[in-house]
């Protein structure tokens, strides 16, 4: 393998910084390094521990955690069970502001003192936006290429430390020179960038920068290098250290191209300590909830203070002049510029090719669009969605498809039943909105014509699958959805087949679909009578009063007198079935004449309001908010998770709970011999407690009603 072991290899390759590089280096803080240190939650932090090991980890937790004593003075606490820095050694810096692409680098001497490590400040400067943004870091989590132990020994041969090499997007490099200063730099790529030759030898590759090459220049003089890598979403960071040579091997660094952008150089790095540990400043700095990104109005554009530092060593000559007003300029109108040059950098990253590599996984799912919005009720609206390809939507008569929405930046799925028939390209989906309904009220306040939107399905095994002579259909609230879907489709198929709908609402206001139904009974007569029950009714109303509760039922059904062979569909609340359930039970229908389906939510229990941390397997461990699916953390963090419904109807989602406590919807598919087997259902599964699981490659059977 070539190595580079000169400085005239390394300018050869890179070559030299230009001199407004060089000049961007202040030996003080001035207020804009202040106002970034008061914002900066989180740091990675380079030194040298007193046997001379080469040491990367994180520091921080809250924003403010590195306290500026004086513009050359700095101090903050020494990360919990790390070994003291070498008293007046080299420590270094890459502070960093979620959602800012931009990094700001601090270099100096550092000494522990009652805890807190006190940082003489000797160079500060910022670091353009070329890693953060290559590495996508402050974006949703991207899909990692597999990663798996390695053959034979070594601290790469870890089945933990592959896994988060093969999902890293972003390190913290760190190194020394011969006289001790030491620097960390950022590196950013797509997930999956670093190439493990064997169990103890990784290769990092270097690719166009700033030209500054610090980590190259130190190890020249001295081989020891430590690294610290980040995945968004895990709460878990790797450590590795050991020594690094340099190469610029052609063969090597061809494997590791970008579209066609191929490394300049990289590291091979001899890796003597690898671990995989969580971290509680990136837990208690949150930041991957992208709601807590900081607030750009408080912090100064990045641009524009590497601007003034540059202008602040420059000469009062010409070139001194036009600096200093640019920096002017990115001062005074950052809600400007920061979007130019942002927009400047995309640009410069879709010509290095990433926006194009590595190729981007299809959305799961079946791409539709808004074609109408419907509003049936104050509170129900109907989403008139066609397939973006023109194929016909297959489903039965009272499935469900599951809606996948983007709110806020975080993905949502919840599942709604078809109200129209199979068998057309446009499938209409009733979302009835709910107190508490996070997705209900986006679709009914914020979904409009024309958006895009991407289901899964059909899942469910509500449905009618063939021709019956007569159905009994009971329904309450939103349980219409998947009635109206059986009543259009069996009107418009079967000639023979009766049927009775027992609608129940509070008000006749609230009554879904109560035009549709009554245009349906009057175009069939003599195969759809529907009856309705009100709660609350208004003084006109001339129809039946209460709640279907038993005495309600029975009272309709001893009216109505339903053959001997009818088939009896319910869908609503727990109450509401286990009253029809009663009446059915005692005029003798059998099981396999029954079918329901429950509209319903997680049970709220103890820890369902509480933030916890799911560790899966090797993947890592993530936060699952308060109120979170397991599923929905694990696919926000971009683990591997399997699924398909979403709602706990098909099984997909099976995985076993190894440690910990989760409350569970129901009812769902699970057997009661999956779960004596430990076994759940991460799409309707909230911790109790943190938890750890494993993911199960058998599937689990479907079947079972679907919780809503």
């Amino acid at each position: 393998m070539q190595q580079l072991s000169t400085v005239a290899d390394i300018e050869a390759i890179i070559g030299r910084p230009v001199d407004a590089v060089m000049r961007k280096q202040i030996d003080a803080l001035d207020d804009g390094c202040r106002r970034v240190l008061a914002a900066a939650p989180l740091a990675g932090l380079g030194y040298r521990d007193a046997e001379g090991r080469q040491r990367t980890t994180v520091a921080g937790g809250r924003a403010g955690f590195a306290e500026v004593e004086s513009p050359r003075r700095i101090s903050l606490p020494l990360p919990a069970g790390e070994p003291e820095p070498v008293a007046g050694g080299g420590v270094s810096f890459v502070f960093l502001l979620p959602g800012v692409r931009e990094v700001l680098r601090i270099n100096g001497t550092g000494t522990v003192a009652a805890g807190r490590l006190v940082v003489a400040v000797e160079q500060a400067y910022v670091h353009c936006a070329r890693a953060v943004g290559r590495s996508g870091l402050w974006a949703a989590p991207r899909p990692a290429p597999a990663g798996g132990a390695r053959a034979g020994d070594g601290p790469l041969a870890d089945p933990r430390v592959a896994a988060f090499l093969a999902a890293t997007p972003f390190l913290v490099v760190s190194s020394q020179d011969a006289g001790g200063d030491s620097d960390s730099s950022p590196r950013g790529d797509n997930p999956g960038f670093l190439k493990v030759l064997d169990g103890r030898t990784l290769v990092v590759p270097d690719r166009r920068g700033n030209k500054r090459a610090d980590t190259f220049h130190n190890l020249l003089t001295d081989d020891r290098l430590s690294l610290v890598a980040l995945v968004p979403g895990r709460l878990e960071v790797l450590r590795l250290s050991g020594t690094a040579r340099l190469t610029d091997d052609p063969e090597l660094l061809a494997t590791m191209a970008v579209g066609a952008q191929v490394p300049h150089a990289a590291m091979v790095l001899t890796v003597v300590e690898a671990t995989v540990a969580p971290s509680v400043a990136v837990e208690s700095a949150q930041v991957w909830d992208r709601t807590r990104h900081v607030d750009l109005d408080a912090v100064p554009d990045l641009n524009a203070l590497a601007a003034v530092h540059l202008a602040s060593n420059m000469s009062r000559g010409w070139k001194g002049r036009l600096v200093r007003l640019i920096a002017r300029g990115l001062s005074r109108y950052p809600r400007l510029t920061r979007p130019l040059m942002g927009s400047m950098f995309s640009k410069q990253l879709l010509s290095e090719g990433y926006g194009e590599s590595p190729p981007v996984p299809p959305a799961p799912g079946r791409a539709v669009r808004v074609a109408e919005v419907v509003r049936e009720t104050a509170e129900a609206t109907t989403l008139v969605l066609e397939d973006v390809e023109g194929s016909v939507f297959d489903f039965l008569p009272g499935q469900f498809f599951t809606l996948v929405l983007d709110i806020g930046g975080r993905t949502v799925r919840r599942a709604y039943s078809a109200s129209s028939a199979p068998g057309s390209t446009r499938v209409t989906l009733t979302i009835k909105r709910t107190t508490d309904g996070y997705a209900s009220a986006h679709v009914r306040d914020v979904v409009r014509p024309g958006d895009d939107l991407r289901i899964l399905g059909p899942s469910g095994s509500f449905h009618v699958d063939r021709p019956y002579r007569e159905l009994v259909l009971l329904a309450a609230g939103s349980g219409i959805t998947p009635m109206m879907s059986i009543i259009r489709s069996v009107l418009a198929g079967a000639q023979d087949t009766r049927i009775t709908l027992l609608y129940g609402n509070r008000t006749e206001a609230g009554i879904i679909f109560s035009a549709a139904l009554a245009d349906l009974a009057r175009a069939h007569p003599t195969r759809l009578s529907v009856h309705h029950v009100l709660s609350r009714p208004g003084p006109q109303w001339g129809g039946r009063r209460g709640r279907l509760d038993p005495e309600t039922v029975g009272g309709v059904l001893a009216e109505l007198a339903p053959g001997a062979g009818a088939h009896f569909y319910s869908c609503g609340p727990a109450g509401m079935l286990a009253g029809v359930n009663a009446v059915l039970d005692e005029i003798g229908v059998p099981a396999e004449r029954r079918h329901e389906e429950t509209f319903g939510s997680l049970p709220a229990r103890a820890g369902a309001g509480v933030e916890q941390k799911m560790t899966v397997g090797d993947l890592g461990t993530v936060t699952v908010a308060a109120g979170q699916t397991l599923l929905d953390a694990g696919l926000e963090a971009a683990l591997p998770l399997p699924y398909s419904c979403t709602v706990g109807s098909c099984g997909e989602c099976r995985i076993r709970l190894r440690a910990g406590e989760v409350t569970m919807a129901e009812p769902n598919c699970l057997s009661r011999a999956d779960r004596d087997r430990g076994f759940i259902l991460a799409c309707v599964a909230q911790p109790r407690t943190e938890v750890v699981v494993e993911l199960d490659s058998p599937k689990a059977g479907s079947g079972g009603p679907g919780a809503r």
